[in-house]
């Protein structure tokens, strides 16, 4: 009886012991190397899978790089960004290149302390800040993208939601810890390079045949490298005073401010405001006040005046954001004003710039 009983037993739960299995996970956790695509699909799931912001709050040393390319009816265009920090230098940079068809332009700035580097094209010039602010580069356009969303800012952010449940094609170097996986959908091949455990992506390519291709690579640590040069060629302060102006009676009168967003602040000493007579490429200054001196009325011997006011609206001492500018004179002919720069030793702006 007993032996019946075992048989019965075993003949009903040996096929219920099969059903209990449960099949193992070949990637648990997403740690398997290479990554499956089932793996790589559910980390793309998650819509802050790659996070700028998040990835400047895990690295001192970070920069971002996009490129995005399209030919449209043969013109090809180009539009590439830049941005790069260091926190421990307290640098940032940011560098932009546009290309349409045989044009060109390409620069960038690297500030933070009281030097600042500027290139133009391949020409590096040497600028200065009394008053430097480092902040986050990656939050700082973060957040004027949020508040102008229409505005032309890095295009950083890249929902991987859109590209989940591809089917991945990933091979994988397991001493260096890169990951590179592939995938087509019905617009685009993809490319992604995911490093480190666990894997976090560096790079992003997206190609629509060979008309427009879009690629964003992340690079942190010792591939982050900022430095600043010295004793270099200068650069005038980005303050150009608006020469449209008014006439009363016998009175031209310019009056303005240094513009918003204005972020490179300098000593008024080093600048002075002068009032120029000329036309035809022959102009002179006849006038000039170093701002630092607030007013200053000037009588010359054919008796006309030249009457200048500055004024350091904030009281910081420097000529910044906000700060006022105003010129009156009673001499006739073509009249403007300009700033000329003592430390860099040029004008920032106005007709005897163009003669130097």
């Amino acid at each position: 009886m007993r032996v019946l009983l075992a048989v019965i037993l075993l003949a009903i739960f040996t096929p219920l012991s099969g059903c209990l299995e449960v099949e193992e996970d070949p990637c648990p956790d997403s740690n398997c190397f290479p990554l499956t695509s089932d793996a790589l699909n559910d980390i793309l799931s998650d819509s802050n899978s790659f996070n700028v912001i998040a990835y400047s709050q895990m690295f001192d040393r970070l920069r971002v790089e996009t490129t995005a390319s399209s030919t449209v009816q043969g013109q090809f265009g180009e539009v590439y960004w830049s941005v790069a920090k260091d926190d421990s230098k307290q640098l940032r940079s940011v560098s932009t290149r546009v290309t349409l068809g045989t044009y060109s332009m390409n620069n960038e700035v690297i500030e933070g302390g009281e030097i600042t580097n500027i290139r133009v094209g391949n020409v590096w010039f040497e600028g200065r800040d009394e008053a430097p602010n480092y902040s986050d580069p990656f939050e700082e356009f973060a957040q004027l993208s949020t508040m102008d969303p229409g505005g032309d800012w890095p295009p950083f952010g890249f929902d991987t939601t859109q590209i989940s449940g591809l089917d991945w094609r990933i091979t994988g170097d397991e001493p260096s810890l890169q990951q590179v996986a592939s995938a087509t959908n019905s617009s685009h091949t993809i490319v992604l390079e995911l490093k480190g455990s666990p894997p976090i992506i560096t790079s992003i390519e997206t190609y629509a045949g060979d008309e427009d291709q879009f690629v964003l690579t992340v690079s942190t640590g010792e591939d982050v490298v900022l430095e600043l040069m010295e004793d270099i060629e200068r650069a005038p302060l980005g303050f150009s005073p608006d020469n449209a102006f008014l006439v009363e009676g016998e009175i031209t009168q310019w009056a303005g401010s240094v513009q918003s967003g204005f972020a490179t602040e300098a000593n008024p000493s080093e600048l002075v405001i002068h009032g120029i007579i000329g036309s035809d490429d022959n102009y002179s200054s006849v006038s000039s006040m170093n701002l630092d001196f607030g007013t200053y009325n000037e009588t010359l011997g054919d008796g006309t005046w030249w009457d200048f006011i500055w004024s350091d609206q904030d009281s910081d001492g420097l000529v910044s954001s906000g700060d006022i500018y105003a010129v009156r004179t009673n001499a006739t002919g073509e009249l403007s004003i300009a700033v000329y720069d003592l430390w860099a030793g040029a004008w920032t702006g106005g007709p005897l710039a163009a003669q130097e």
